[in-house]
């Protein structure tokens, strides 16, 4: 009875795009950043034509950081800085400018949701997003692999879902503190494969699913 009621439960998909803003992107070799734009591109590309759901996630701030907590170890600099020289200079991540925006060569589509957040960790939102999509099975891609998007995959392996990391579709600035997570951390949350073994093993899993869901169907009927 149990197996059947696991069985009956249909597989769906989502692709998490963690911060891939100018204002983080920038930080990152041109080479290094083109390809990851480039891999990142076909996985959203894939995730379309598949009728996945995707979600952006970013982070933003107001105008002077407002609500920043002056000793906040990584944005309190930030607002310190913005209260001696103003929004025109100091104004990474900040609501209104460019670099804070989704980049344009992942520019989201009508219909797709962006989270925006003011901390280092995701709230709830995106966990309620996905579950109100019943969804099982999550792609994350994007910034930083030590940073957003660890903590994506954190609170989302806390959550039950299945996690999928593809190498070539994530970047840190730290390049040992990125390769670190990869190897010894996210592997205890998350598939961590390489973009083609990805794609593989994905097609392979729809192409299974599919097939349960069929034979769940046929079984009821």
């Amino acid at each position: 009875m149990a197996m059947a009621a696991l069985d009956a439960i249909p597989e769906r998909y989502a692709l998490v795009i963690c911060d891939a803003q100018p204002d983080l992107l920038n930080s990152l070799p041109q080479g290094s950043r083109d390809e990851l734009l480039q891999h990142i591109h076909e996985l959203l590309e894939g995730a379309r034509r598949q009728k996945w759901l995707v979600i952006f996630t970013g982070l933003r701030f107001k105008s002077g950081y407002a609500g920043v907590p002056r000793r906040h170890r990584v944005f309190g600099g930030l607002q310190r800085m913005n209260a001696a020289q103003g929004d025109e200079r100091v104004h990474w991540f900040m609501e209104g400018f460019q670099g804070a925006e989704i980049v344009r060569d992942l520019a989201p589509q009508e219909g797709e949701t962006v989270l925006w957040r003011q901390r280092m960790r995701h709230d709830s939102s995106l966990v309620d997003t996905l579950k109100a999509k019943n969804v099982t099975k999550v792609a994350l891609a994007g910034l930083k692999t030590g940073q957003g998007l660890l903590a994506a995959a954190e609170l989302l392996a806390d959550e039950g879902l299945l996690l999928y990391v593809a190498r070539e579709c994530v970047a840190d600035d730290k390049v040992e503190r990125g390769e670190a997570v990869l190897q010894h951390v996210l592997p205890h949350l998350a598939d961590v494969l390489s973009f083609e073994d990805l794609r593989t093993q994905l097609a392979h899993e729809i192409m299974m699913d599919m097939f349960v869901e069929f034979k769940t169907v046929k079984r009821a009927g």
